[in-house]
């Protein structure tokens, strides 16, 4: 049951992901968890990928400009979840997707992001990848797909470092 808060689209979540609908926070929370637990799929959630999490919340609004109750509220939320007890098959068969985007592809799409951020694609993250794109109904076809967006955003990252000159 929802507690009736609700988290606004930002503008970079308008940019990036064409959210222009606010979400709701329990489902939003149930999300997170989702995407916590197949990040620490491997048996721990490195720091890196916490901060990428994190760091992406703060980009959708989670931030004192929009809300700031509820945002602070939402990323305490986040930091405090408990991701190693969940059952990914049956969190996803039961998560409601009453938010604005296709959720079962952004769900992969992130979770991808969130598992690369530490630099380390981690075989039982990718084993978790593809149980939870099989519960969703979303084809390997499609999560390879994702796969190499992900792979092309960062080689287009690198080469406008290399490019601007802003490589530390």
């Amino acid at each position: 049951m929802s507690n009736g808060k609700a988290l606004q689209p930002s503008p970079y979540s308008k940019r990036q992901y064409n959210i222009h609908q606010p979400g709701d926070f329990d489902v939003a929370v149930n999300y997170s968890r989702v995407l916590l637990a197949i990040a620490g799929a491997e048996g721990e959630l490195a720091e890196a990928e916490l901060d990428w999490y994190i760091d992406e919340l703060v980009l959708f609004g989670c931030t004192e400009e929009y809300l700031p109750e509820i945002s602070k509220e939402y990323i305490a939320t986040v930091k405090n979840l408990n991701w190693k007890d969940v059952n990914l098959e049956e969190l996803l068969e039961n998560i409601n997707f009453d938010f604005p985007m296709n959720s079962p592809k952004v769900i992969l799409y992130q979770a991808i992001k969130m598992c690369r951020a530490d630099r380390d694609y981690h075989q039982k993250e990718k084993e978790a990848i593809r149980k939870a794109a099989q519960i969703l109904g979303v084809s390997l076809t499609d999560v390879m797909a994702i796969e190499s967006l992900v792979e092309m955003e960062e080689a287009a990252d690198k080469l406008r470092y290399s490019v601007l000159e802003t490589i530390g």
